[in-house]
This record gives C-alpha cells, sequence and structure tokens, in this order.
C-alpha cells in the first residue's frame, strides 16, 4: 500500500461507507482495512459557522486521506459528551457554560441549535459497540477526530479498542505535535472557521456578525481577525499528511 498522487479519479472516487455496494466495500477492505469516524455534534459554532461544523471539518478531512492513501469512511456521530449543567428548570451542557478560555467571558445560557449531549459511560459504550461492529466487519485500523471531548474520550478507550477487538486506533491530536496547526483545536474561532473555509466555503458566513457584537461561545483566536481559507488549507494538508503516514506505518507492521 502506497499514499497515492491525486488525480482526477482520486478525487471523486466513493470513500463514504453508506454510499459503497458490498463488491466495492470489499475491495477497499481489502486494500487498506482502515475505518475514519468523524465525531460530530449539533452545536453552536458562533453566528458564523453551520451547528454541524465538528461533523463537517472532520469528515471532509478523512475523504481526503481515504482518497489518498485508502480506508473507508464511516457516517458522521451528531451525539458526544461534555460539560453538563442541571436544574429543575434547565438542561445546559457544553458552550452553554463559560468556565473560561474564550474569547470573552459570557453569561450562562442555553446556545440555539445546540442538540447533542451524550453521558459519558453511553458514549464509550457505544465507541465500543462501534469497535466490535468494525473489528467483525474485517477493519484493523480506525481513526477518529472531531468534537473535542468526544476525540479525547476515544483516545482513552485506544488501549481497550486494542485488547478487546485488535483494532489499532489513533485521532489526529496523536499525529501532530500540540502546535496552532493541529486540527479543531478551538471552539469556532480561527483554526475551525479556516478549516471550514478550506473544505466548505459555502457554509462560512462571516456576514453573520452583526457590526459591533461580541464572539460569544468561541474559544480561540478571533476569526474576524485571523481566519482564512489558507490557512484552513494549511491545517488540512499537514493534517492529511500526518494522518496518511500514520496508517502506512500501522499496516506495514500487520
Amino acid at each position: 500500500m502506497a499514499i497515492r498522487p491525486e488525480s482526477e479519479e482520486i478525487m471523486t472516487e466513493k470513500v463514504l461507507y453508506e454510499e459503497l455496494c458490498p463488491t466495492e466495500f470489499q475491495k477497499r477492505l481489502a486494500d487498506c482495512p482502515a475505518a475514519y469516524l468523524p465525531l460530530g455534534t449539533l452545536e453552536w459554532h458562533g453566528p458564523h459557522l453551520p451547528l454541524g461544523a465538528d461533523g463537517i471539518q472532520s469528515q471532509e478531512l478523512f475523504v481526503r486521506v481515504a482518497r489518498r492513501v485508502g480506508g473507508i469512511v464511516l457516517p458522521k456521530l451528531f451525539l458526544g459528551p461534555d460539560r453538563f449543567y442541571h436544574d429543575p428548570e434547565r438542561e445546559l451542557y457544553g458552550m452553554d457554560l463559560y468556565t473560561g478560555g474564550t474569547i470573552i467571558p459570557y453569561p450562562m445560557q442555553q446556545l440555539p441549535g445546540s442538540a447533542y449531549w451524550l453521558p459519558d459511560e453511553e458514549y464509550r459504550t457505544m465507541i465500543l459497540r462501534i469497535g466490535a461492529n468494525l473489528s467483525r466487519a474485517g477493519f484493523r485500523v480506525l481513526v477518529a477526530h472531531g468534537h473535542g471531548p468526544s476525540t479525547h474520550q476515544f483516545a482513552a478507550l485506544e488501549e481497550e479498542m486494542k485488547e478487546r477487538y485488535g483494532l489499532i486506533c489513533f485521532t489526529a491530536f496523536d499525529v501532530l505535535e500540540n502546535t496552532p496547526l493541529r486540527y479543531q483545536n478551538d471552539h469556532a474561532a480561527a483554526n475551525e472557521t479556516s478549516i471550514t473555509m478550506a473544505v466548505r466555503p459555502e457554509l462560512v458566513q462571516m456576514e453573520r456578525f452583526a457590526a459591533g457584537e461580541e464572539p460569544v461561545a468561541m474559544a480561540g483566536e478571533d476569526p474576524r481577525i485571523h481566519a482564512s481559507a489558507d490557512y484552513g488549507r494549511k491545517i488540512l494538508e499537514i493534517n492529511i499528511d500526518a494522518i496518511c503516514r500514520k496508517v502506512e506505518e500501522i499496516l506495514k507492521k500487520k
């Protein structure tokens, strides 16, 4: 197996699990038994990004990886773990809760559109069941990435997935040092906005920022100042290269 140079055929080949017929599935699996799992949410990502930004970014990364090195991209998840607060009147989670690290402080509030929270134990059970199913289907590698809390909890299960199902698992955070070019390393700020500009520019609506509006529930560098499609392409390419190299390295050892 070798990383292939891009061509028109490779740029359009089918890599999404749900679109493959059984014969296509068997061929792709035999060529490269790697699965890619986009860890998404339906979550507030500022006024300018889509609610499914987490899964959109990770799926676009994995589609490009699969077309370059092989493998199959799983459907996006939209449920995931996060911080949680509950009282008799309301249930808040994720960026609803200000805990520091954002561009500005803001009051605790239910942000519009967020609908994804899953308790930690239920999420871990779901990931392990996905691992069992993929192992049964013949996969040997599982790469997952996306929503931060989902990605970190997936990483915590890497050893258990290997022991129970023989799956070698990793995330994009495992293959790149802690730099600004790590994939999805902020929340709706310059990193995620730039990635979305690079992979789905039609979904980025910077004009949704009202004049003088503060960037509520967004963590990282202000996207109005620091985001660009060029920056997103730089992040995308370095992560594609790193993941492809890691997949090749694992499968060569098998």
